[in-house]
């Protein structure tokens, strides 16, 4: 009953609590990737690693992602009705795999091994997880919503990945022993990933509930079997493969590449010998192009999940055309026509990777979703990123040689930074130019095979109003919902203290 003249109340549909747990594994996975970086050289360091070495501990992490997201789809497509038990199978290996690598130090000569068996199984923890949660989504989420959905999950991930560093930091000061073992600077970020590993296990083992289902159109028996007899479009599933290794191409790229031309071709980069280098603004240059990239990479899947999200649905391929379009312009923008690539135009292309490269990752996904329709995800996510893992494993190994095969235009001396010969360009962004047309073309040419499957699940229904997804249990026996939060595509995701605040009183009341 409502007081005369006031409006009336609407609820509100629930955000369900396995898609909150989703966010926090995507964020601190994320986060604990990038995390160990920036200490992961003087910590091999201190166990008498190469840098060869240091490249193949760095390689090992996307190996065991690939095969992660490989194994966990297989495992997924056999055993079906077991995701949580999957799920926290994954984190144990992480766990496992973070405590190794805290305690790498008293394994004496074979130490830096178990960091690299420690960095491939934390990899393969996180394919599993991130197959499971996308192929979660796939099933459970309405296809208006997934761009949305997958979106968010990116900028968790993303806002992860900047912020692990930070959450780093700290830990220089940090200097005690553990058990007989010392922790400090080098393996301390070690102890922050083993915490948040104990963290994600906990909260996935009291929220990830499994009820709740996507309606599917009614159609007459016959021409329900057959149209969910008909098999994915192979060729759809085959561009929307290209597509995700087109996403990681440019994530590679920009991530490993970009720090060494900009220090080869214009002096920027922290000094060789930082004793003996008085402080220049250049020596900062490459720190802010890689935080203003993050922070429009950000800015983009933001706007995926919050705004973009519902006017992309059955318009995906819009939207990756135009995200391998801008992919193709810029690697063109940096070939070094007539032997010099201007510093403006070198940052200028790297932005506009960084903003517009997150654009078809939601939408890729999403659309992949659509054409499997209501057969069994898992076995094809799986192998989507494990393909997806591919250019981040020899993306930094062939960059580098692609960037030393063309005969250098001339030598340079930047003082205190780099001193040697100045690379051509042409053959490592001609070749990327390459790859991103041939996915823009296959985008183009198979457009009719880019689309839902017949018996997708809710092709028909148009109103975004309706809750995120449907709840296939009585009232008063769902607990897999957080009661009061907002449709994920009309609002924002709640705050962490309303959050907080009803799950707590879920609890309270049993």
């Amino acid at each position: 009953m409502s007081l005369p003249g006031a409006e009336p109340r609407h609820e509100r549909p629930p955000l369900p609590a396995w898609l909150i747990v989703f966010f926090s594994n995507m964020f601190f996975g994320c986060a604990g990737f990038s995390i160990v970086l920036p200490t992961l050289w003087p910590y091999l360091r201190q166990m008498n690693a190469s840098t060869e070495f240091l490249a193949a501990v760095v390689a090992s992490y996307s190996v065991g992602e690939g095969l992660g997201g490989w194994t966990g789809g297989w495992l997924y497509h056999r055993y079906p009705e077991h995701p949580k038990a999957l799920l926290l199978g994954g984190m144990a290996i992480g766990l496992v795999a973070a405590a190794s690598y805290v305690a790498a130090p008293i394994f004496g000569s074979v130490a830096a091994f178990v960091v690299l068996v420690a960095r491939f199984a934390s990899g393969f923890d996180n394919g599993i997880r991130q197959t499971i949660e996308q192929t979660f989504i796939g099933s459970k989420i309405p296809a208006r919503h997934q761009t949305s959905c997958s979106s968010r999950l990116a900028s968790c991930g993303i806002t992860g990945i900047m912020m692990g560093p930070a959450l780093g930091a700290p830990l220089q000061a940090v200097d005690f022993k553990l058990l007989g073992l010392t922790v400090d600077g080098n393996n301390g970020p070690g102890v922050v990933l083993l915490f948040v590993c104990v963290m994600n296990m906990l909260m996935s083992w009291r929220f990830f509930n499994q009820s709740g289902t996507v309606s599917q159109p009614r159609l007459e028996a016959s021409e329900s079997q057959d149209r969910r007899r008909r098999p994915p479009n192979k060729r759809g599933l085959l561009v929307c493969y290209m597509v995700f290794f087109g996403v990681n191409l440019n994530m590679a790229s920009l991530e490993t590449i970009t720090p060494v031309l900009a220090q080869r071709l214009y002096g920027w980069g922290p000094c060789l010998n930082p004793a003996e280098c008085p402080f220049q603004a250049t020596q900062v240059y490459v720190n802010l192009l890689l935080s203003c990239g993050g922070l429009l990479s950000l800015a983009m899947a933001a706007l995926m999940a919050f705004y973009l999200g519902p006017y992309i649905y059955r318009r995906e391929v819009l939207a990756i055309t135009l995200s391998h379009a801008v992919s193709v312009l810029v690697n063109l923008g940096n070939i070094d026509w007539g032997g010099s690539l201007p510093p403006y135009r070198f940052v200028l292309d790297y932005l506009l990777g960084a903003f517009f490269g997150g654009l078809a990752r939601g939408p890729g996904v999403a659309l992949m979703t659509q054409i499997i329709g209501p057969h069994p995800k898992a076995a094809y996510m799986g192998l989507l990123f494990a393909i997806g893992a591919v250019p981040r494993i020899v993306g930094p190994f062939l960059f580098v040689e692609l960037l030393q095969l063309p005969s250098p235009s001339h030598a340079a001396d930047f003082a205190y930074v780099y001193e040697g010969p100045v690379p051509r360009t042409w053959l490592l962004y001609g070749g990327q130019m390459a790859v991103f047309l041939v996915i823009f073309l296959s985008v183009q040419i198979f457009r009719k095979d880019l689309q839902p499957h017949p018996m997708h699940g809710d092709i028909t229904a148009r109103d975004l109003s309706e809750p995120l997804i449907k709840e296939d249990c009585s009232p008063g026996t769902c607990t897999d919902f957080i009661p009061n939060t907002p449709s994920l595509v009309r609002e924002g995701i709640a705050s962490f203290e309303d959050l907080t605040r009803n799950a707590s009183s879920r609890s309270m009341l049993g």
